[in-house]
């Protein structure tokens, strides 16, 4: 049993690397603190960079026994902290292409996949009104509107880096783009930034009215519980769903991938979200119910009330575990299943799937 809990943490830091606790942007400097596991560095110090560049200032490794509890069988030691400090000097270029770029890597710097693990911060003067407490937590489960946004613009710019890297297209190359489940707009609002063809979808219809009103270039519409849309066949090139089918039993899923498959145009791609080794480890889930979700492929583990207020039927939001096995199989049935990037969307692994033409 040990070994398999060490090998559900390997798994884990290999594809979280590291995570930022704050990010803080003054006049003068910009500041960030947070965590990481460079398990094959040990006694080399990694490099902290922003925009591919080393930070001015560097203090590791500081205690951290949070991290430790999380990862015991890898960071017996529990040092693993950092800060870094980097000035800001005015025109500096801090944010280009509207975005500042942090990440953690070994001696040798950042390289073509290094995107997977680096997390990004918008510039201040771009960011839309950003959503009150109360609908932030429906979406993330704390009101932390600084991790909200962090955790926003670094999915959606790792998607960016993604379509790039795997399809050798640029977000603004889709012709429509689908944000399944949106929410209160935690990635939409930078999505709708990249491209014009944004439309976002959500059953909370007071997380639309908001979004809508704070968002005027994304377009947003409201859908039932359960399918049909109204989109017709072929509506979508691009379709991105986080954090949905965490959240779905089974039936509700097969009914919504369905409705998927009939609104994404044949060669069209989607980016789904599952909860993989890498989330269950941050979040200590018991290695039993892992292993149980193994076994069985599709893990029903209880009701989920963040939607309480929103969703009118009872149990309907729900706790999800899949297996990257059911995934492949039962996935399969509806599109081409091409990969299974692990942690790189909010700490869950992106299915990355691909409508049969």
């Amino acid at each position: 049993m040990s070994t398999l809990l060490t090998d559900m943490q390997l798994s884990a830091a290999r594809s979280l690397g590291w995570m930022p606790g704050h990010v803080h942007l003054s006049a003068t400097d910009i500041r960030v603190d947070g965590w990481a596991l460079r398990l094959w560095d040990h006694g080399e110090r990694p490099r902290f960079l922003i925009n591919g560049e080393d930070f001015a200032e560097v203090e590791w490794p500081l205690p951290a026994p949070d991290v430790h509890d999380a990862f015991p069988a890898l960071m017996p030691e529990g040092c693993t902290r950092f800060r870094a400090r980097h000035p800001v000097t005015p025109g500096g270029g801090l944010f280009p292409e509207g975005f500042a770029r942090f990440n953690v890597t070994g001696r040798l710097g950042e390289h073509r996949h290094s995107y997977r693990t680096a997390w990004f911060v918008a510039d201040p003067a771009t960011e839309p009104p950003v959503p009150t407490p109360e609908r932030i937590t429906r979406v993330i489960g704390s009101d932390s509107a600084p991790m909200f946004l962090l955790g926003g613009a670094t999915i959606a710019q790792r998607i960016r880096c993604l379509l790039q890297d795997r399809f050798d297209r640029p977000l603004s190359s889709f012709r429509a783009i689908l944000d399944w489940g949106c929410g209160a707009g935690r990635v939409t609002r930078y999505l709708g930034m990249m491209s014009p063809v944004v439309t976002g979808v959500d059953i909370d219809a007071d997380n639309l009215q908001h979004s809508a009103a704070s968002l005027p270039e994304v377009a947003f519409e409201q859908v039932g519980l359960y399918p049909p849309t109204a989109f017709p066949d072929g509506r979508f090139d691009l379709v991105i769903g986080l954090s949905v089918l965490t959240h779905l039993k089974e039936s509700t899923q097969d009914q919504w991938l369905e409705e998927l498959r009939r609104i994404v145009e044949p060669g069209g791609i989607l980016l789904l979200s599952v909860q993989g080794l890498a989330q269950s480890a941050l979040y200590r889930a018991p290695l039993e119910r892992q292993l149980r979700a193994h076994r069985e492929g599709f893990l029903y583990v209880g009701p989920d009330g963040q939607l309480d207020d929103v969703v009118a039927e009872e149990g309907y939001y729900s706790h999800i575990i899949q297996s990257h096995e059911y995934i492949m199989v039962h996935w399969g049935r509806y599109f081409d299943v091409l990969e299974i990037v692990e942690g790189i969307a909010g700490n869950q692994d992106l299915v990355v799937l691909r409508r049969p033409r």
